[in-house]
């Protein structure tokens, strides 16, 4: 019983880091979605402003709160558009345990 006492700490620690690691990968994947379609969308469509690409990048972030994803850096060419996100993730226990925030930054790219 006391060596369940010992570990039990060391058990939550795990399953905490694996569920916040797999959180990040899945807004990074979010992130690169939206940026690739955004990228894709203002190449596609005529008259697409760096304002309108952006706005569209922010409508194609499925199940991440678009308020803590900012699209800025778009640039449009005439032969590509690039699209640039950013997001400063926070785990869901930095309330508790004083862990920083990681900015995470996701760029695509679409030929014209």
């Amino acid at each position: 019983m006391h060596e369940f006492a010992l570990l039990l700490p060391v058990y939550i620690v795990f399953i905490l880091g694996i569920i916040e690691f797999g959180r990040m990968i899945w807004i990074r994947n979010t992130m690169e979605f939206a940026a690739e379609t955004a990228a894709r969308y203002g190449a596609v469509t005529s008259g697409a402003t760096e304002a309108k690409i952006e706005a569209y990048a922010l409508t194609q972030l499925i199940g991440v709160d678009s308020s803590t994803v900012s699209f800025t850096g778009t640039t449009v060419t005439a032969s590509t558009v690039t699209v640039v996100g950013t997001h400063a993730f926070t785990t869901l226990v930095s309330g508790y345990i004083p862990i920083p925030a990681m900015t995470m930054t996701v760029s695509a790219t679409f030929a014209r």
